[in-house]
């Protein structure tokens, strides 16, 4: 799983690169085999004026070549990260469970449509 953070008007120390790296590892750990990359972007939404508005993205992009984005706007990059990832994972579960639903349907429709023979007497 390949991890990028990208920052934009905002300073992360390495000790909050590193942090941040491992708040993904831990969230996405159990998805390791299905993602194949996250792409996290931080921006001070506030610019130079006062304010300290983070706006943090995130584009994961699964092996079957789905990607799900998803955004939210906090006070730090800490609170960010972490409502995003917590999010991200939640939409990758919800899309994984989906497709595991839908092969199983398909399975037993397959299943109920493939005729059998019948002995005859």
């Amino acid at each position: 799983m390949d991890i990028q953070i990208n920052s934009r008007n905002v300073v992360i120390s390495e000790e909050q690169h590193k942090s941040n790296v491992e708040r993904l590892e831990l969230a996405f750990g159990r998805f390791r085999s299905q993602v194949q990359s996250v792409r996290v972007t931080l921006t001070d939404v506030d610019g130079p004026r006062a304010g300290t508005d983070v706006l943090c993205r995130f584009k994961v992009v699964l092996k079957s070549n789905q990607e799900i984005l998803v955004g939210d706007t906090e006070s730090t990059v800490e609170k960010a990260v972490a409502n995003v990832s917590a999010r991200a994972a939640r939409s990758i579960a919800r899309l994984l469970d989906l497709q595991r639903q839908e092969r199983l349907m398909k399975s037993e429709t397959e299943t109920a449509a493939t005729p059998f023979a019948v002995p005859l007497d």
